[in-house]
This record gives structure tokens, C-alpha cells and sequence, in this order.
């Protein structure tokens, strides 16, 4: 057994030379005496960690072995410091950049090996540090997150790699790596299906569709039942083998599919409350279910234009490196889902978070003209008299009558949550 080191600035400097040689020289034996050498190499700072030499079927067997190594030396935070999995790279050559039939080594790029990329959203693209940092991130992928991710060989860092983790919006959202495994893995042999990074309906376009959905789109929500359904017809030959799809009616999957891909987002608004309206008026699967509750939020968003109805707030955040815009508008229930409300565009209300709060106890209420009601308390508690600048004014309401709040959904909160009536 061999204990983890860690390559000095001067042992990284000499395995990039290297790296360069290899290049010209495919042959060219690795500098393998430099892993021990104290000129090069000093021990590792996070503990004694015993590895052995040997090889790996796939990227998933490497970084649930090295996680193992790691929790077996009593380390259970991410293994990560200056110098180690250069020296790992270099300990493991022959699994990362093993020697071809023609007797040569093919070692790529430098941020395979290196992690001195100046671009730190591409640390991911280091052949071992990425599967373990996915592992870590991820529990294992116990739901299927890291299928796809990890199914390739130690060598390969592959297109799934490339196009899901360097955007932030997919690799926060579940369900939208589930669904990426589940239609192009082959659950029999744990491998990429032929033809998976097509672009008309591969990986490339799948996370393009993903990532250019608007805003109020919260796919960190979004379970994968909701995420497959949504893909347009492009995808269909992927689907039909899903298994998540399996008791889905194909009815209500087209109707999302025509609003996941309507570019306006009054007409997304209106294709997703068709889709809502069809779900709640027949009996529905528990999967259905869920696909429609987590279709109201950008439904009643997209109709508002993520401002709240009442203060016509929009605050967004933009997080960067390929992240969603995030909005501070939410999606209120007029009558709450649990008192018998519906999914539905007309049972909804964009509100920001404190006005919210005050509409779901009742503290604020809309009247039969659209103007807004307060409860006493706004002008009795110093604390909410922020509210009484609000009092009379007109609830703004999307510019599609279709999408306007519903006269008895309104009439039922005052009466029943704020007791003005």
C-alpha cells in the first residue's frame, strides 16, 4: 500500500513538462520517481490515506474506490488541497492515460492531469478529481444522478462531463441529471446509448433546451417526471424507452411539450394552464400530480412576468457561469391547495415573499373591484405599516384575460382567510 502525497510546485512543474514531451513522444516513460522524491513530493496534509496500484473499469468505480480510501482514513469532508490529485494522476498514468495498441500514450490536455486551469468552473474536466467531486456532491448518485456522468472510462471525460457541469442551472437540479441518465443510459449495460451526443436530440440539445427554459423555471424544484415531460417532440425516441415514463398518459405530455417550446412567455403561461386545467378535470396518476404542482409556479410567473401583483416588485438575481436567473416573486395559492385550491392559473397570484406571507394569513386580501384590502393590524402594529401603502390600489393582472385571477377564488380568501367579508 502506498500513502497519499502531493506534488510541490516544482514536482506539478516537472509533470507538465512531461505532459508536454508526451505530446511529441507518445512513448516516453512517466516520471514515476518524483511521487516519492522529497524534492518533488511532500506527504499529504489531510491524513494518512492508503491507496494501492490498480485499474478502473469507469470513472464511477474510481471515485467510489478513492471516496472509500479516504472515509477509511477517517476523512469525510471533500479531499481536496494543493499538489494531491496532480500526484494521483501521476500515480494512476496507466489508468488515466493508458498505452494505446500502437505503444503510445494520447495524455489530451493538461487540465486532464493539472489543475492549474486559470478557469475554475473547468476543475471538473481533471479525470479523477471530477467523478470524486461528483460523488461527493451527489451521495453516490443513489437516484441515478451520476449514471450518465460517471459511465464512461477513467480516460474519458466525454461530452456529459463537458455539457451538463460546466452549467450551474443543470448540475443544481436533480432531476435534470436523473432525466439525462435515464434517456441516454442503457440500463442494461450502464453505458452511453449509441447516438447520444447527436445534436439534433442529443445531450448537446437536451441541456441547451434545459438551460435556455426562462427563469421562473426552477429546475432545482422540478422532479424528473416533470423535466422528461417537458422536452419537445424532438426527443420522443429517447422517451419511449425511458422508464419514467412508464403510466404516463401521452395526451398531457404533448401539451407540455407545446409549451416547453413556445418562445413567448405569455404563451407558455397560457400552454401550461391548459395543461393544468386538463390535468384537474379527470382522474390523474400520482405522478401527474406532481408534474402539475410543479408546473403552477412558472405558469403563474410567466403570466405575471415574475412581479408581484400587488407591489409590482421584480427584484432577479443573476448568479453567473451559466445559472438561471433567480426572481424573488413566488406563485401564491388564492385557495390553498389543502382547503381544496387547484393548480391553476386562475387560482394563482405572483406575490413577492412578504406580501406573500401577509396574503396567506389573511393580513392582505383583494376585493371584488381588484383593489387591495388590508386587515387593522396594518394601521394598529407599527411593524406592518409598511402594508398601508398598498390599501386601495389596483391589483395588476396579466395583460391575458385568461390568465386573470378567478372572482369566487378571491371572494373565498376574503372571506375565509382574511374574514373581511
Amino acid at each position: 500500500m502506498q500513502k497519499i502525497r502531493r506534488l510541490t510546485a516544482k514536482g506539478v512543474s516537472e509533470f507538465a513538462q512531461y505532459l508536454d514531451l508526451l505530446r511529441n513522444d507518445g512513448g516516453l516513460a512517466p516520471p514515476m520517481d518524483i511521487l516519492a522524491d522529497p524534492l518533488y513530493s511532500t506527504p499529504s496534509t489531510i491524513g494518512d490515506v492508503s491507496i494501492e496500484p490498480r485499474s478502473f473499469a469507469s470513472r464511477r468505480e474510481f471515485a467510489e474506490y478513492i471516496n472509500r480510501r479516504f472515509q477509511d482514513a477517517g476523512i469525510f469532508v471533500d479531499a481536496d488541497e494543493p499538489g494531491m490529485w496532480e500526484w494521483l494522476s501521476l500515480y494512476y498514468f496507466d489508468a488515466v492515460c493508458p498505452i494505446s495498441k500502437d505503444g503510445s500514450r494520447k495524455p489530451g490536455v493538461n487540465g486532464r492531469h493539472l489543475l492549474n486551469d486559470p478557469d475554475a468552473c473547468r476543475r471538473h474536466r481533471h479525470l479523477l478529481r471530477g467523478p470524486y467531486m461528483l460523488w461527493r456532491r451527489y451521495e453516490g448518485g443513489l437516484n441515478g444522478e451520476l449514471d450518465l456522468l460517471l459511465s464512461h472510462s477513467l480516460p474519458v471525460h466525454a461530452i456529459a462531463a463537458t455539457h451538463l457541469s460546466e452549467r450551474q442551472r443543470l448540475m443544481d437540479s436533480s432531476g435534470a441529471l436523473v432525466a439525462a441518465s435515464r434517456l441516454y443510459v442503457d440500463p442494461e449495460s450502464g453505458k452511453p446509448r449509441r447516438g447520444y451526443s447527436r445534436d439534433a436530440n442529443g445531450l448537446r440539445a437536451y441541456c441547451r433546451f434545459l438551460n435556455n427554459l426562462p427563469g421562473c423555471f426552477d429546475l432545482a424544484e422540478m422532479s424528473v417526471d416533470t423535466i422528461l415531460a417537458l422536452l419537445p417532440d424532438a426527443f420522443s425516441q429517447w422517451q419511449r424507452d425511458a422508464e419514467t415514463l412508464q403510466g404516463t398518459t401521452h395526451n398531457s405530455l404533448e401539451i407540455l411539450k407545446k409549451a416547453a417550446t413556445a418562445e413567448d412567455t405569455s404563451l407558455i403561461a397560457r400552454q401550461l394552464n391548459e395543461l393544468l386545467c386538463e390535468t384537474d378535470t379527470r382522474d390523474v396518476t400520482e405522478r401527474l400530480v406532481t408534474i402539475r404542482s410543479n408546473m403552477f409556479r412558472p405558469a403563474v410567473l410567466s403570466a405575471y412576468e415574475c412581479r408581484c401583483a400587488i407591489s409590482g416588485i421584480g427584484l432577479r438575481h443573476s448568479a453567473g457561469n451559466g445559472a438561471a436567473n433567480i426572481f424573488e416573486a413566488e406563485a401564491a395559492h388564492i385557495v390553498p391547495v389543502h382547503r381544496g385550491g387547484k393548480d391553476l392559473v386562475s387560482n394563482g397570484l405572483a406575490l413577492n415573499r412578504t406580501i406573500h406571507w401577509a396574503f396567506d394569513h389573511g393580513v392582505i386580501w383583494i376585493n371584488n373591484d381588484l383593489r387591495v384590502g388590508l386587515a387593522r393590524e396594518a394601521d394598529t402594529d407599527p411593524r406592518n405599516h409598511w402594508l398601508c401603502q398598498f390599501r386601495g390600489q389596483r391589483l395588476r393582472t396579466p395583460a391575458d384575460e385568461k390568465h386573470h385571477p378567478d372572482p369566487e377564488a378571491l371572494r373565498w380568501h376574503a372571506a375565509n382567510i382574511a374574514h373581511a367579508v
